[in-house]
């Protein structure tokens, strides 16, 4: 149960992609002359007769730091890029309940609602074990869940039901329906048998679609 955040990537490759094209624009504007001499940008422009080894030793005093700067700079962002793409757990916010009028007349730990779902999920017959992670806020909550039912139970229908209950018990408490849940199932087999099914079970938003995966 791990979610990746896609707003922190995007933000990435916009900021990556807005200093490519600047620097794209810039080798344009160099190679066709496209700034005129008198402009206030034709400081940024080489001289037409210079080369690459030309400017370095021009600017050696510096050139050679700020390209190592640089270098440090893009090596450091590549890796953080890199582990951010490392799933981790969502983080918990408080949910809070409003009136009408937007104002707070309640908080509650998402832990709380968590213990309280597992122990009502645990409470169906059939089911074994339960562990419910909730996140999100009230008016926008996802629910993921994952489930050992066990195998001389009405798998399907501890399934449906257990789904049921996660969605329909966060409706009570906080008026408003999940936008989803995701439930994991386990069927726990004889300890003499090698096999182990595992079906994903996903609905979005409380009538939505019912889909479910075998594995």
């Amino acid at each position: 149960m791990r979610s990746l955040s896609g707003t922190r990537n995007r933000i990435a490759l916009t900021v990556a992609g807005l200093l490519i094209l600047a620097v794209a624009a810039w080798l344009v504007a160099v190679s066709f002359a496209l700034i005129p001499a008198g402009s206030p940008l034709a400081g940024l422009m080489a001289p037409t007769d210079s080369t690459v080894s030309t400017l370095a030793q021009e600017h050696r005093g510096w050139a050679l730091p700020a390209a190592t700067v640089a270098s440090v700079l893009a090596v450091l962002a590549g890796l953080g890029l890199l582990l951010a793409q490392i799933p981790s757990a969502p983080a918990h916010t408080t949910l809070r309940l409003h009136d009408a009028d937007g104002t707070v007349l309640a908080s509650l730990e998402p832990q709380v609602l968590e213990r309280a779902l597992a122990e009502r999920v645990e409470s169906v017959p059939g089911v074994e074990e339960a562990a419910v992670r909730v996140f999100g806020s009230t008016t926008s909550l996802r629910v993921l869940a994952e489930v050992t039912v066990s195998e001389e139970a009405q798998v399907e229908w501890a399934v449906e039901e257990a789904r049921r209950v996660l969605a329909t018990d966060p409706e009570t408490a906080l008026g408003t329906a999940p936008r989803s849940v995701d439930l994991l199932v386990r069927v726990n087999t004889p300890r003499s048998s090698s096999r182990s099914d595992r079906v994903a079970v996903r609905q979005q938003g409380a009538g939505g679609e019912l889909v479910s995966e075998a594995a």
